[in-house]
C-alpha cells in the first residue's frame, strides 16, 4: 500500500495516525515513530488494532472504533502498546473522516504521551503525601509543645498563687504579730507619758499612730495577696470585700451583682475569678478614666460567666496589640491563661463608650482540673 503524503503533518510534535474505515494504517507521521517506536514502513498497511492496542484494551478500542464509524468523536486517556512490548499512557483524540456524501473514509488519531505527566503526578502525589505527613507530625509536635507550655503556665500561676498565700500568711502571722507586740509596748510607754515633756509625749503618740497605720497597710497587702475570706467564706464574700476596698481607694463606684445561691466553687475557679476581677478593676483604675464600673456573675448548671464593665474611654487598638503593659500586656495574658487552663474563654469588647471583659468558665472542666491536682 502506497502511504499518504501529508507534508503539513510531518513537523507536528504529536503522533498523527490515519487509518481507513476498518482500521488499516495509511499514514504514520515522524512523531508517531518517536512515540511508538515503529517506522512508517513497518506499520503502513497493517491494522492499528495489531500495532498499538494491547489485549487488555482491545474491547474498549473496538467500542471506540464503532462509535467513530457512527459519527462520534472520542478523546481520553488510553494505554497503548509500543515497539519492544513497553506500554505508555497517551491522551488520544479520534475523529472520523468522511467524503462529500458523508460516508466514512477513515479515522484520524492524534496522541500525546502522558506517561511523563503521570509519573510527575505520582511523584507530586507522593511528595504531597509526604509533606502532609510531615505537617501532621509537626502539628502534633506543636500541639504537644503548646500543651506543655499551657501546663507550665498553669503551674506557674498556681505557684504564684501559692506563694502569694504564703507571703500573705507570713505578713499576717510574723510582721503583723511583731507590730502588734510593738504597739502594746508603746501603749505601755504612753501610759507613763505624764512623766515626759511635750516633745516626748508627741513622739510616743505619733509612733503609736504610725505603727497602727503600718499594721493596717500590712493587713491590706496581705488580704490583696490572698484574701482569707476566699478560703473561709468563699468567692462572693471575698469579692464584696475587695470591691468595697477598691472603691474606697480609687473613688470609683462599682456595682456588684452576685447570685445569692452562688455557693462554693472549685478552689482553682474561685482564685481565677477573684484574680480576673482584681486585674479588670486595676486596669479600669489605671487606663479607663471611668467613674463607674460593674462586676456581674452569672451561673447555670454548665458554666459560670464573669463580666467586668466600665463606662470609660475604651481600649486603643495599639494597646490591645501591645506586647507589654495595659490590656495587651502581662495582666491580660495572665487572665487569658487562667481561663484557658480551666477550659474557658476570655472575650474583650471595647469602644469609645467603655470596655466589657467576659470570662466564661465551664463548671465541669473546673471540677476536672480540681480532681487532677
Amino acid at each position: 500500500m502506497k502511504p499518504l503524503e501529508l507534508p503539513f503533518l510531518e513537523a507536528m510534535k504529536v503522533a498523527v495516525i490515519i487509518t481507513d474505515s476498518v482500521g488499516v494504517i495509511t499514514y504514520w507521521n515522524p512523531f508517531a515513530r518517536e512515540l511508538y517506536g515503529w517506522s512508517a514502513e513497518e506499520v503502513i498497511g497493517r491494522n492499528i488494532m495489531e500495532i498499538t492496542v494491547a489485549k487488555g484494551t482491545k474491547q474498549e478500542a473496538e467500542q471506540h472504533m464503532k462509535a467513530l464509524r457512527e459519527g462520534q468523536r472520542w478523546t481520553g486517556e488510553f494505554e497503548v502498546r509500543c515497539k519492544g512490548g513497553r506500554f505508555l499512557t497517551a491522551l488520544v483524540t479520534l475523529s472520523r473522516m468522511s467524503d462529500k456524501s458523508g460516508a466514512a473514509t477513515g479515522i484520524i488519531g492524534v496522541s500525546q504521551d502522558l506517561s511523563g505527566r503521570k509519573r510527575t503526578e505520582e511523584e507530586l502525589r507522593g511528595e504531597r503525601a509526604e509533606l502532609e505527613k510531615r505537617v501532621r507530625e509537626r502539628t502534633a509536635e506543636l500541639d504537644t509543645a503548646n500543651k506543655s507550655l499551657r501546663e507550665l503556665s498553669a503551674r506557674l500561676l498556681q505557684t504564684r498563687d501559692q506563694e502569694a498565700r504564703r507571703l500573705a500568711r507570713e505578713l499576717h502571722d510574723s510582721a503583723g504579730q511583731l507590730l502588734a507586740a510593738i504597739s502594746m509596748n508603746i501603749a505601755k510607754v504612753k501610759a507613763q507619758a505624764y512623766k515626759w515633756d511635750e516633745d516626748g509625749k508627741r513622739a510616743v503618740t505619733e509612733n503609736l499612730g504610725m505603727i497602727e497605720q503600718i499594721s493596717s497597710e500590712i493587713r491590706t497587702i496581705s488580704h490583696l495577696l490572698h484574701p482569707p475570706l476566699l478560703d473561709e467564706l468563699g468567692l462572693a464574700s471575698a469579692l464584696r470585700w475587695y470591691v468595697e476596698g477598691f472603691s474606697e481607694r480609687s473613688k470609683i463606684t462599682v456595682e456588684v451583682e452576685i447570685p445569692s445561691d452562688l455557693g462554693r466553687l472549685p478552689t482553682e475557679q474561685e482564685i481565677a475569678i477573684f484574680r480576673i476581677v482584681q486585674e479588670c478593676l486595676t486596669n479600669i483604675h489605671r487606663h479607663a478614666d471611668s467613674k463607674t464600673a460593674a462586676i456581674r456573675i452569672r451561673r447555670d448548671a454548665e458554666r459560670i460567666v464573669v463580666m467586668a464593665e466600665d463606662s470609660g474611654k475604651g481600649v486603643p487598638t495599639e494597646k490591645l496589640q501591645s506586647s507589654s503593659g495595659g490590656w495587651g500586656g502581662v495582666g491580660f495574658r495572665g487572665m487569658h491563661e487562667r481561663v484557658r487552663y480551666l477550659g474557658g474563654k476570655l472575650e474583650l469588647h471595647s469602644d469609645s463608650n467603655g470596655t466589657l471583659v467576659t470570662a466564661i468558665l465551664p463548671l465541669e472542666q473546673a471540677n476536672a482540673a480540681r480532681a487532677g491536682k
